[in-house]
């Protein structure tokens, strides 16, 4: 056997190379460089291991494909930044028959899977190579045959298989991963379970992170570390608002995509981590932009008034990931500002444009006086015209048939029709009025918890009074056409049996929303801030949000023409995200099955495609402002 230590580290280099000549009887090199990574196993006719340092991960690719044609049995194993001898030393006799394995690493070879670990293909997926391994898992990149795609695959350590808590654990894990839907956090594709091995594959984000940047010199100009830094805070501050805890932020988990787009490694995990590690983040995280910088192209004010907030430990420091998203966002905004003042500009149209503020000027005065003048009819006018309860009650068919289901997958449906529109809180209140007094479980779920002997909506009072009068609650303008909201699970069952209809699946509404091409959104394939009601836009405060699709928090379930289906279903895209009748595994209790939802609504900062897997609710009775529903036929069974 011929094994090649290529590595730009010298103290690992020949450590391990000296440390494998003496524990074995093979045939050790080592290079220092990609051109002698690829010279040394050439002259020498034969190279059966490969391991190599991060830094030749890239930018050695090339190098390593021709290696592969030459040598078709090579075997190559990436070695993690950070490791130490030892720990590499461990990852290495993973990979060398037993025999081989002598005291050199016997102290942690008793952590290491033995040598029947090294599968070639786990189902439909071939094992190319081990990217990494942990205490409990081994990391490797793979290829999915059927559909010739890329993948991380990581599976359970084969010593833990027989372990049931350590497969509890890894599920959990999986579970907690595949949760997370936001466009710039690595999806998990899928879990599987073969021959008593545990793993699950997730998308191979390509590129570089952090780490690997700074090590091979590189430098940016501060509107891409700006860029990269809005990504991940508004990343990890998405999955603070979904309750997903995470491991530590690190810089190894921020990548620079090949097409210059900034990615997230995917770090969710069941159990909170304990105590909030964003300070030390964004700390870790600011250093390592600081290696970065490329001083020579020009001034980096803003960049470092935010990696300077990232670092203080005084007053003005960062309090989280969705203040360094804005931090971010706003100091790109101000260099786009400044470069823009910066265009030249002619006297002709510098005169132009002070004549038109004077006329401007003189006009807005009028428009002062006729507003004021007639104030009274319309602002009268407006509220009894908002107040008015429209007719939003029509129902859509959806034919039966094939449709392109989530990534790609083709199913079929019986035929169904679905609410036009959300249900309103006019709609809801009738419902309410129709329960009779002291028979409230009559459309109760069977399963309902004994302690639930209501279906009236948190805060339910305050809103109906200011749905009735057109005002506001909480400082946002509602109606009673305004979808319903704050209705767990139980309340939109038992809705949806007073109307003799039922919730729809997660497929049903899916098909409703996107057609049976597949759209990425009810309205087609590209992404419109304007066309829906969602978070692109979001603020706490009612006057800070809303500057592109017209609305802070909901909107009147008829007031966006654009949020429509190929089939003419309305609001799917936004304004609330709405209950299902699919059940999944609670991602903590596996046991406990927990219902999903589905849609974009006004609350997600990154709106999502309607590809995307539907978001499991924490328990039925989960209730919130920005989560309603719709109904579908045919009725539900007595």
């Amino acid at each position: 056997m011929v094994i090649l230590i290529a590595s730009d580290q010298s103290k690992i280099r020949r450590g391990l190379a000296d440390r494998l000549r003496e524990s074995t009887g093979h045939r050790v090199l080592t290079a220092a460089s990609i051109p002698e990574m690829e010279a040394v196993p050439q002259a020498e006719g034969a190279l059966n291991l490969l391991f190599f340092s991060p830094v030749f991960s890239i930018a050695g690719k090339a190098a390593r494909a021709r290696l592969r044609e030459q040598f078709p049995d090579m075997q190559t194993v990436a070695l993690e930044d950070g490791m130490t001898l030892d720990q590499i030393l461990v990852l290495i006799a993973q990979w060398l028959p037993e025999e081989d394995v002598t005291a050199a690493t016997e102290d942690s070879a008793a952590r290491s899977p033995d040598s029947g670990s090294k599968e070639d293909s786990l189902g439909d997926y071939d094992l190319r190579t081990l990217l990494r391994s942990t205490e409990r898992t081994l990391i490797y990149k793979a290829v999915q045959r059927s559909v010739r795609r890329e993948v991380v695959l990581e599976r359970l350590r084969p010593e833990l298989a027989s372990d049931p808590e350590a497969c509890r654990d890894f599920r959990r894990m999986v579970r907690s991963r595949a949760l997370v839907s936001h466009p710039s956090i690595a999806a998990v594709y899928e879990a599987q379970e073969v021959d008593d091995v545990i793993f699950y594959t997730r998308e191979l984000v390509r590129g570089k992170n952090l780490v690997e940047l700074a090590s091979e010199g590189t430098h940016f100009p501060q509107t891409v570390l700006l860029q990269m830094l809005h990504t991940a805070g508004e990343a990890f501050s998405w999955m603070k608002e979904h309750d997903i805890p995470h491991e530590e932020v690190k810089p190894m988990h921020l990548f620079l995509g090949q097409a210059g787009t900034p990615r997230v490694a995917n770090i969710a995990q069941p159990d909170p981590a304990g105590v909030d590690d964003s300070r030390k983040a964004m700390e870790a995280l600011a250093d390592a932009c600081l290696r970065l910088i490329d001083s020579g192209a020009g001034p980096c004010r803003e960049l470092s008034h935010v990696l300077g907030l990232m670092k203080s430990g005084k007053y003005q420091a960062m309090t989280g990931w969705k203040q360094l998203a804005r931090e971010a966002r706003m100091a790109f905004q101000r260099i786009s500002e400044v470069n823009n003042s910066l265009l030249p500009e002619s006297r002709e149209r510098i005169l132009a444009r002070q004549k038109l503020r004077q006329k401007q000027a003189v006009l807005s005065i009028l428009a002062i006086l006729l507003i004021a003048a007639a104030w009274w009819g319309i602002s009268s006018w407006q509220q009894y015209n908002r107040a008015k309860v429209r007719d939003v009650a029509g129902k859509v068919l959806i034919p039966a048939g094939e449709f392109i289901f989530r990534t790609g997958e083709k199913r079929v449906l019986p035929g169904f029709d679905i609410d036009r529109y959300e249900v309103t809180l006019a709609e809801y209140s009738n419902f309410l009025d129709a329960l009779p007094h002291g028979e409230t479980s009559r459309f109760d779920h069977p399963d309902q918890p004994a302690g639930k002997t209501s279906h009236l909506p948190r805060d339910w009072a305050e809103i109906s009074a200011a749905a009735r009068a057109a005002g506001h609650w909480k400082g946002h303008p509602i109606t009673l056409n305004a979808p319903v909201f704050n209705v767990d699970w139980w309340d939109a069952w038992a809705y949806a049996r007073w109307k003799q209809r039922r919730l729809p699946t997660a497929e049903e509404w899916e098909k409703a929303a996107r057609g049976i091409n597949g759209n990425l959104w009810p309205w087609g394939s590209g992404a419109d801030p304007k066309a829906a009601n969602t978070g692109s836009d979001y603020s706490d405060q009612p006057t800070a949000g809303g500057n592109k699709d017209g609305h802070t928090w909901w909107n009147d379930v008829d007031a966006m023409p654009g949020d429509v289906s190929a089939f003419g279903v309305h609001g799917l895209g936004g304004n609330v995200a709405e209950w299902t009748d699919t059940l999944v595994p609670e991602p903590e209790l596996p046991d406990v099955m927990v219902p999903v939802f589905c849609g974009g609504d006004f609350h997600q900062t990154v709106p999502v495609p309607l590809n995307a897997a539907p978001r499991a609710a924490k328990s039925p009775l989960d209730a919130q402002p920005f989560l309603g529903f719709r109904t579908v036929s045919p009725p539900i069974a007595p």
